[in-house]
């Protein structure tokens, strides 16, 4: 259910040159155990060039929280440190006016 207490959580990242495959897998496979955690409504990645960005929808800030905490964005976080051109940015959002 999405309501205006959810929180948007818009998470930017740049590859390497020549990396852009690698990271765009190492980032699709944490879609299906993000999308299956409590507190997740939706979990959507785009791509632009070297830039992927994933816009994901929690229930809570202490669900998406306790999301960072996993195991599965642990290993992630490691795996990008050799395809990053530059650190990722995860900048949450407060809901002010919605569609549903």
């Amino acid at each position: 259910m999405k309501n205006k207490t959810d929180l948007i959580v818009i998470a930017t990242a740049k590859a390497k040159p020549g990396k852009e495959a690698a990271l765009g897998v190492a980032l699709g496979e944490v879609a299906g155990p993000t999308r299956a955690q409590p507190g997740a409504v939706s979990w959507t990645l785009y791509r632009a060039g070297a830039t992927f960005v994933a816009v994901e929808r929690w229930s809570s800030r202490e669900l998406h929280d306790r999301h960072l905490q996993g195991a599965h964005v642990q290993v992630l976080m490691g795996r990008m440190a050799d395809l990053l051109a530059e650190p990722p940015s995860i900048v949450e959002h407060d809901i002010v006016v919605d569609d549903a």
